[in-house]
């Protein structure tokens, strides 16, 4: 639009070019609305481009807090799946000591992986006080079942003490004196570097360190396919059990004696086909070497766990 128009003039009798005059107050108005709409654009690609101090700390703790959350769960299902192999593993003990299956065959780590999904699909206030209300009525169970299986083992302690007494199930070495190597199961060969069955657990320990009976028994003969043994105490526990002690540096029981549980038979060295001073350790049932570490029932949880940890690595043996 032109800011100018024609005006007659009476008094010249002439058009003159008049000029529009613009309002103060509506440039004003003008300068004032472009104003607030480039503060509008800028505060728009503020809030969508650049992120504030507190938003950058806490999209880093949301971060942080994911990261450890899918560690957790990771372990969690780690640590129920070992739950799961010492049960079952606890089972098969069970059967082979007392000869029949256990009174309860459900297994515990089950019943925490079902709880475990319930917890996770109900969000709802009332879906958790029901899935609370179910985890009370387990413990409850589950806590009535370990009372009958409490009783249980004192009866049976009570009325078979010579039968527990007998049976491998302490550790050979003095708690601190070892460190446990390898485990039962396929392992590397120290000399021949290639897989083979190992029977036994490797218990690194220092030259003349006392072994110790795991069971009252009594002393045998040697069986003379143990070649690479070294110096070996073999004992017998009774009901099919017996204990193998190997690459000795020294025996100090001779077969037919008598030994107790905690008698010192030997110290550990490194005698026979060995890459280091240690205690080769086998449990026989019924001519046939089974896993160790199942038999540890008087090693503390904490320190068993972990025992059982290095003893399931596949890893390079001492012997």
């Amino acid at each position: 639009m032109s800011d100018q128009h024609l005006r007659f003039n009476p008094q010249t009798l002439h058009y003159e070019v008049v000029y529009k005059k613009h309002s103060r107050w509506r440039n004003v108005l003008y300068v004032l609305l472009v104003g607030i709409a480039f503060g509008l654009l800028f505060i728009l690609i503020g809030t969508t481009f650049i992120k504030s101090k507190d938003v950058r700390k806490k999209e880093h703790e949301l971060s942080v807090f994911k990261s450890t959350y899918e560690k957790a769960e990771k372990q969690y299902q780690q640590n129920l799946d070992l739950l799961r192999s010492l049960e079952l593993q606890d089972r098969q003990l069970f059967r082979q000591i007392f000869e029949t299956d256990p009174a309860d065959t459900t297994l515990l780590s089950n019943k925490l992986l079902e709880e475990s999904r319930n917890s996770s699909q109900n969000t709802d206030v009332s879906a958790m006080f029901s899935v609370i209300r179910t985890q009370y009525s387990m413990l409850e169970n589950l806590s009535y079942k370990e009372s009958l299986r409490i009783s249980f083992a004192g009866y049976f302690l009570q009325k078979n003490q010579d039968f527990v007494s007998s049976l491998p199930i302490r550790m050979p070495l003095v708690s601190g004196s070892y460190t446990l190597v390898s485990g039962f199961g396929k392992r590397i060969h120290p000399i021949f570097k290639t897989a083979r069955q190992h029977n036994g657990l490797d218990l690194a320990a220092r030259p003349g360190t006392q072994v110790l009976a795991t069971g009252d028994g009594i002393v045998q003969e040697t069986p003379g396919n143990l070649a690479g043994y070294g110096t070996v105490v073999f004992i017998n526990h009774g009901h099919g059990y017996y204990s193998l002690y190997a690459q000795l540096l020294e025996a100090r029981v001779k077969p037919g004696q008598k030994v107790r549980a905690g008698d010192v038979i030997g110290f550990a060295g490194n005698t026979g086909i060995s890459i280091g001073p240690h205690l080769h350790y086998e449990i026989w049932k019924n001519g046939k070497p089974v896993d160790p570490i199942r038999f540890l029932l008087t090693v503390p949880p904490k320190e068993y766990l972990e025992m059982y940890k290095v003893a399931s690595q596949y890893n390079q043996c001492l012997s």
